[in-house]
């Protein structure tokens, strides 16, 4: 460490940062973190927006590419954690920068008291739905400028989950922030996502004295009957599916004889929960709450979010539950209420419209990002049973209707569809992949992003849901079993019948024959109206 960068580093910490516009930032602490060989050497700066919005810059002391890169949060937040997506940019000399999405929260989605920061909080809500991450966004440039002396020449916004809804409010609302946005699979209809659709997924599978109906020793029973359905539906048998919507599988073809519960069959309580998982959520009519379900495919991941492993809870009732309870209404229940006292109609819809209006990242028109000169990519996982890919695709549409069409909006937004892959990471395919780099060529060089590869290697083979990564790294002694390439939806991978399946360059990209309408007629329609 040269003396002049620890100086530098150190300076931070006197400067007055109180009077950056719609921003007043404090500095809690600075120091400089040695290179290791998960980093290079930064100095890390800590502070705050007020009130409450916690950030941590990490600046490279050597080499910056004059590039700045921010990181969305998942969940409720409440933390600062330098996620993969800051890591890997750090790496690459990025200056980089994250921030707790205003307000200090406790025990993740699953903890009891995770989102009771927000209850009866008007602007502690506020900066969770939209504020946070744009002045953390003004605080880290004005940061970043008062190190390096110059301001960075790009800027980027990289977020899965609630850091994909993140981007996407950040392009709807700030459109001149970021050059570059990678918004995956994003809770972007978050109060229909967490209010409806979390609360269907936590009270489907129990019965009456609150014990699992479908339990996790019949889903690979389930997946592989799945599989058989479908596989071939693509033109090639290789346990892949590309489209569920194709499928059609049924699970009363699993059926128990005479209904006695036995490990190769499903009895019909447990047939009608995957039913209901599948159609999704729904009122007493059949009307859709929410724009998509668990796709055929993906039982493997329903563990955690549907069905119970044993000694442990469900992820959706945390989600629901703090959603409803303490961010849902402008004025909350009372504490004895519950998840389970929700009812799914259409009055409840509507109740949860007011604060939607804070949270939901469902503007369709980007036509200022657009003339800003942004990018967008965005990625889901077709067996993503935290998120509905469909309701992406479905958002997806909205915008190719507002900006012209499929080849107008292809121009600045992009959707990658990744077979298999769970939420945010791994799955049952390749599902580990480079978005860093081809949202950098398309902003930069002009490079439109035609494919990515995903690469899968016999860990991931496993269906692991948390082995894999979407920076597209691998260890030394990880070993690549399969490689595809991902097309722009809605292309698809189709295999030139030469060569292996498992390489990617066997494959090309062709339109399907038939597209699929990707208008979802649901309960929510007007919130894909342009604002």
């Amino acid at each position: 460490m040269r003396p002049m960068e620890s100086e530098a580093c150190v300076a931070l910490a006197k400067r007055d940062f109180s009077g950056i516009p719609d921003a007043p930032t404090g500095i809690f602490s600075t120091q400089v973190v040695a290179s290791s060989s998960q980093n290079p050497e930064y100095c890390d700066v800590k502070g705050y927006v007020t009130p409450q919005v916690q950030f941590e810059v990490r600046l490279p002391t050597k080499n910056w590419n004059r590039r700045y890169l921010q990181a969305g949060c998942g969940g409720y937040c409440g933390v600062l954690t330098a996620l993969p997506e800051s890591t890997e940019a750090l790496k690459r000399n990025f200056a980089v920068a994250f921030s707790n999405s205003g307000h200090v929260g406790g025990g993740g989605e699953t903890g009891a008291g995770s989102a009771l920061w927000g209850l009866d909080q008007p602007q502690l809500r506020a900066d969770f739905g939209y504020r946070s991450e744009h002045v953390t966004a003004l605080a880290a440039k004005t940061i970043i400028s008062a190190f390096y002396g110059k301001s960075p020449s790009y800027s980027y916004y990289h977020g899965c989950s609630n850091g994909g809804r993140q981007g996407l409010m950040e392009a709807q609302r700030y459109p001149k922030d970021f050059n570059g946005i990678i918004a995956g699979a994003p809770a972007a209809i978050q109060a229909p996502l967490n209010g409806e659709y979390e609360t269907w997924n936590a009270i489907t599978n129990l019965d009456p004295q609150d014990n699992a109906i479908l339990t996790s020793d019949k889903l690979t029973l389930l997946h592989d009957a799945a599989i058989a359905n479908c596989d071939g539906k693509d033109g090639l048998v290789d346990g892949q599916i590309t489209d569920p919507r194709v499928c059609t599988f049924k699970p009363e073809s699993l059926s128990c004889p005479n209904n006695r519960n036995q490990s190769n069959c499903l009895t019909a309580a447990q047939v009608a929960v995957v039913k209901k998982l599948y159609s999704g959520v729904v009122d007493g009519n059949g009307k859709l709450l929410y724009p998509g379900a668990k796709t055929i495919g993906s039982e493997l991941d329903w563990t955690g979010w549907s069905v119970k492993k044993p000694g442990m809870g469900l992820i959706t009732v945390g989600i629901a539950d703090n959603y409803l309870k303490y961010l849902a209404f402008p004025k909350s229940p009372p504490a004895s209420y519950s998840y389970k006292d929700w009812k799914f109609n259409a009055e409840g819809f509507d109740s949860l419209r007011p604060l939607g209006k804070v949270y939901n990242a469902t503007n369709p028109n980007l036509k200022a990002f657009y003339k800003h000169g942004g990018k967008i990519i965005f990625h889901h996982g077709w067996s993503d049973s935290a998120i509905p890919p469909l309701g992406t695709i479905a958002y997806y549409q909205a915008v190719q209707d507002t900006m012209g069409g499929l080849k107008a909006t292809q121009q600045f937004a992009r959707l990658f569809m990744i077979p298999g892959m769970y939420h945010c990471l791994g799955g049952t395919n390749p599902s580990r992949f480079d978005m860093l780099s081809p949202i950098v060529a398309w902003v930069e060089k002009g490079t439109p992003v035609d494919k990515i590869i995903a690469s899968q290697t016999a860990g991931d083979a496993s269906g692991d849901g948390f082995s894999s990564s979407t920076n597209g790294t691998t260890s030394s002694n990880e070993r690549i079993v399969r490689t595809r390439p991902i097309f722009p939806y809605p292309m698809q991978a189709r295999y030139n019948g030469k060569g292996s399946v498992d390489d990617a360059a066997n494959f090309v990209g062709i339109m399907p024959s038939q597209l699929v309408d990707d208008h979802i007629n649901w309960i929510g329609n007007d919130l894909f109206q342009p604002k």
